[in-house]
């Protein structure tokens, strides 16, 4: 069996070099419209990727980890927050591992906070 090759890369990079595909089943998608919802017809709509080899390289998990965001290459359930899709695929035997800028408890700016969600408030 070969070892994996194990890559970190920057939010910035990622979005340069993967192109994220836009969830055109919901106009208000997480992650600046990016993200698929881990259940019904989003969830089944990722899971069609999986079925082929090729395209199951431009699966990403977007999980949460100690208050923090990652987007990793493949499909995972473990702290699965939902899913991505890209253009581009990652290498064969390669796994990748981006730190998102955004914490869980970031103050959000405006209405909504950075991963498209209505802000709420604690002050009342």
């Amino acid at each position: 069996m070969t070892e994996k090759k194990q890559l970190t890369i920057s939010e910035d990079e990622f979005y340069g070099r993967f192109n994220p595909l836009p969830n055109l089943l919901r106009e208000d998608a997480p992650f600046g419209g990016f993200m698929f919802e881990t259940f019904g017809p989003e969830l089944e709509f990722v899971e069609e990727h999986l079925n082929c080899d090729t395209c199951r390289r431009g699966v990403w998990t977007v999980i949460e980890a100690e208050g923090n965001f990652y987007f990793l290459s493949g499909f995972h359930f473990v702290n699965r927050f939902g899913y991505l899709l890209t253009e581009e695929l990652v290498e064969v035997d390669t796994e990748i591992e981006v730190k998102i800028d955004t914490e869980i408890d970031d103050e959000p700016s405006g209405p909504f906070n950075e991963l498209g969600y209505e802000a709420t408030s604690d002050e009342d």
